[in-house]
């Protein structure tokens, strides 16, 4: 039973009891006269929006705070909820708050979450609350997803056993400093006065002088006008931070931040940040990661952000206070009284609820939240109206531009124009005649320039297509993302600890020492999908630089280098990238390869000897990657089995290492189904011989079989053990048409950023953004053309099975693709991909198909939609 009261100026409250449950206050002052208040939900559900889950979870674990810094938006400006919050979560909040989340990523079927230890200062909260946090959270997320957890901490407590606990439990730490002692001194205060410089300090060099260092994510530094920028950069970087995130302190239009004055023409913050922007570009090499700078690089690129400070993604994250009430952003506490209240509880409500509010959904639509100001703007679409905080003004709510935005505009101007120049300088500021014009995927460092793909590649690929031609071309991209995400890594291992820095040098140099000579042996392991997704991962921060070793010592392999190689095997081996794993060899080992000796591999915790005449055979503590190989008429398809490879698990729920006779039923089913594909589809073979590298098996649902692919491991397909031949060519040709696009999204990006409308998928129970919606059109206009030839080859009952699969998913794909050309959310190359692809789907539909089978595929898919229907309701795609 809920009871209500009238709780201070401007909120009213409610008590919800229980051993977990707290006081609930929501601001009075967000009616229906300020935006988002007059956001109307219905409307966007009509036009197709559904709301982005949350990935990101801010769990308050203690309210208060050891230090007094004055600029504080939880002690020191609008919203003073902290008084009325207990010290410290409880432990049952604790385990309520996990459910919740357990319950969500369930619900939603979120892969990755990320959750953020906050406060306050979360340590004093206790090693304790800490460790049944981390553990109430990751049991009842279970294996569905990773849990990535962090802690934001002023650094004053970081002791040893703080830093041992969470090398037990996996947190890394990020801490704030805003710059040098005096810089830092100006704000970070303790109650009496002190400054807290040198505690933080020594927590910062604590946690970066010993084996702590992988744990540390970076420094958040608030900026100050009176602190010179050069200097409060150079001043971060002696700490050698793999990340630094620069903040605008907070302020609005009712209260703009020190030394802003929105009438003026200044723009002090702009200037100051372009002064650390020029700096970080000018160094000789990465220094380290600024992210407002790694944004907006993005964004000017075409990509979209990952951030909520700039860019129109939609946000993810949401807030558990101390007391379990569940909230919006914190920040939003600058702003005024309440305004980051839901009226919702963790003891009663699910993160859904806070989903369904019209202040979730005004960050999370995009450019539909923007001013009309910003809309307007050249650099809208990059700057994305700034921080939401900073747009609030009595009256008009959120619905402003940022405080900021002059600055912005400076920044941002000055950031696109920088990117311009350096496109320009590489020759690359228009493509080549014939060639269509192709931004990068990512800007990994603020030098990556444009690539290019030949016309007719794109035309071919667009009409489902494109032969070996095309995918050789999209190898060649691939091929240099992973020689740039290579560089990356090396990059980055100079940010962690001056070992993995020294191994991951002579690791790169003797890669490319190996390139020179025997550049076939580097080719095979760079081609080896999972090098993509682990490069990715170092990338975002989450990688182990020291797995290059690995891939050193692998092309060392192949090539017979006779030298010595450093490797670090990782808690499940070390991996030999297309090679196999070395189960023992759990630490710091040694490789040796020379010629007309075996390889060993000898580390304390094992000695490995390679088979002799080929290294992917079994032997005692050496799993080899199996091959799987296919030949029919002079067409070969030669794929590795990987079966250990740790990181395979992205693609699926991995099987365990396959015995000899589960090996020989998956080469009985693979050249069944490659007799099939070569004898009645010879593109999809050579395509599928072209493109895939190797094939993981994964575990198999209660029904039917599941397959995948991973954008970031271009050439591995995802599969569970098929029935019969015929599902695994078609298996086979709708992965190989979900890799061909995702690897040509690298080079063309097709979909503009994701603006939070969702769509209907005849091939999925869930309402899909237009990526991915484009995505599975795709795939299913290759599935529709497996079965358009596969028809004419088969009698009987399959035969009919056969025009129906053709009739089911020519009409999905033509479906969607419509939907996709009116959507608006498509790039010019996108619109002009999907508008191809539909010339392909309208030729087929033309193409008569029994009535019997035509009857069975309107009937199934009518079935579906209704099924769908009753579950979402109707969105904005034609029936």
């Amino acid at each position: 039973m809920l009871t209500y009261r009238a709780e201070g100026a401007g909120r009213s409250c409610r008590t919800v009891p229980g051993p977990i449950g707290g006081l609930i206050c929501v601001a009075a002052r967000t009616g229906a006269e300020e935006w988002p208040g007059t956001l109307d939900l219905a409307a966007l559900r009509a036009s197709g929006w559904r709301p982005t889950p949350f990935r990101q979870f801010i769990l308050k674990i203690h309210s208060r705070c050891n230090l007094a810094c004055d600029y504080c938006y939880i002690y020191e400006m609008a919203d003073q909820g902290w008084r009325e919050q207990p010290r410290r979560m409880s432990g049952e909040t604790v385990d309520a708050t996990a459910r919740r989340i357990g319950e969500h990523v369930r619900r939603h079927g979120l892969t990755d979450i990320e959750v953020i230890l906050h406060g306050g200062e979360p340590l004093l909260a206790g090693p304790e609350l800490i460790r049944r946090a981390v553990r109430a959270v990751r049991a009842a997320v279970g294996a569905r997803a990773r849990v990535r957890v962090g802690v934001q901490t002023n650094g004053v407590l970081l002791d040893e056993p703080f830093l041992s606990l969470f090398d037990e439990l996996d947190v890394h730490v990020c801490v704030s400093l805003d710059g040098d002692e005096r810089g830092h001194d100006r704000h970070r205060l303790h109650a009496d006065g002190r400054g807290s410089y040198a505690e933080t300090a020594a927590g910062i060099r604590r946690l970066t002088a010993g084996p702590h260092r992988r744990l540390f994510t970076g420094l958040l530094a608030t900026i100050d006008l009176a602190n010179p920028p050069v200097e409060t950069y150079e001043a971060l970087l002696e700490f050698r931070p793999p990340a630094v995130d620069f903040l605008l302190p907070h302020g609005n239009w009712d209260a703009p931040p020190p030394g802003l004055d929105p009438g003026s023409a200044a723009t002090p913050y702009g200037d100051w940040l372009v002064t650390v922007f020029d700096r970080w570009t000018a160094a000789p090499q990465r220094e380290t990661r600024v992210r407002l700078f790694r944004e907006l690089i993005a964004l000017s690129l075409g990509r979209p952000s990952t951030s909520e400070a700039v860019g129109l993604s939609p946000a993810a994250l949401v807030v558990v206070e101390t007391d379990g009430t569940i909230e919006q952003v914190d920040t939003l506490k600058s702003a005024y009284e309440g305004a980051a209240a839901t009226g919702l509880h963790i003891g009663r409500d699910g993160f859904d609820a806070a989903l369904a509010l019209p202040a979730t959904a005004a960050r999370q639509i995009g450019p539909e939240a923007l001013s009309a100001t910003c809309r307007a703007c050249p650099v809208g679409r990059l700057c994305g109206g700034g921080q939401y905080v900073h747009r609030y003004r009595t009256g008009s709510g959120f619905a402003n531009p940022s405080v900021y935005c002059r600055d912005l505009f400076r920044l941002v101007g000055h950031v696109r124009d920088a990117v311009a120049r350096d496109l320009a300088r590489a020759g690359h500021a228009a493509a080549p005649a014939g060639r269509a014009r192709t931004p990068r995927s990512k800007p990994m460092r603020p030098e990556l320039k444009r690539l290019t793909l030949p016309e007719k590649v794109f035309a071919g690929l667009a009409q489902g297509g494109g032969g070996a031609y095309a995918v050789d071309e999209l190898w060649r991209v691939q091929r240099s993302k992973r020689l740039l995400l290579l560089r990356w890594v090396r990059e980055a291992a100079k940010s962690r600890d001056p070992a993995r820095e020294a191994r991951a040098r002579q690791a790169y140099a003797l890669l490319a020492d190996i390139q020179g000579r025997a550049p076939e042996a580097v080719r095979a392991v760079l081609d080896h999908p999972s090098v993509g997704l682990w490069a990715h991962a170092v990338a975002a921060g989450d990688g182990d630089t020291d797995a290059i070793t690995a891939l050193a010592a692998a092309a060392a392999v192949r090539a017979r280098d006779p030298r010595p190689i450093e490797v670090v095997g990782g808690p499940d081996g070390l991996l030999l990238p297309s090679l196999g794993l070395a189960a023992p060899i759990t630490g710091t080992g040694v490789v040796r390869a020379g010629p007309g000796a075996p390889v060993t591999i000898a580390s304390d915790t094992g000695t490995v000897t390679l088979p002799a005449d080929d290294p992917h055979r079994e032997a005692p503590g050496w799993h080899g990657l199996r091959p799987l190989e296919a030949e029919y008429h002079g067409m070969a398809l030669r794929l590795l089995l990987d079966d250990c490879d740790p990181l395979r698990s992205a693609g699926g729920e991995p099987t365990p290492r396959l015995t000899p006779d589960e090996v020989e039923r998956w080469r009985t089913v693979l050249r069944r189904a490659w007799r099939l594909l070569v004898r009645w589809h010879w593109t999809i073979a050579e395509e599928a011989s072209r493109t895939l590298r190797v094939l993981a098996p994964i575990s198999a649902p209660a029904q039917g079989m599941r397959s995948s692919t991973v954008h970031e491991s271009f050439g591995a397909v995802y599969v569970s053990l098929p029935p019969d031949e015929r599902e695994m060519a078609v298996t086979l040709a709708h992965e190989v048409q979900h890799a061909k696009l995702g690897a040509l999204n690298d080079a063309v990006p097709l979909s503009r950023p994701d603006d939070g409308r969702r769509y209907y998928a005849p091939w999925r129970d869930d309402p899909r953004p237009a990526a991915g919606l484009l995505t599975g059109a795709y795939a299913h206009l290759g599935v529709a053309g497996f079965w358009r030839r596969q028809r004419h080859h088969e009698y009987g009952d399959q035969a009919m099975r056969a025009h129906t699969e053709f009739a089911h998913w020519r009409d999905a794909a033509a479906l969607v693709t419509g939907t996709l050309l009116r959507s608006g959310a498509l790039t010019d190359e996108g619109a002009r991909f999907a508008a191809e692809m539909d010339r392909t789907l309208r030729a087929w539909r033309r193409e008569p198909v029994p009535s019997a089978a035509l009857d069975r595929a309107r009937k199934a898919a009518h079935q579906h939609r209704e099924r769908w229907r009753a579950r979402h309701g109707d969105l904005n795609a034609p029936v």
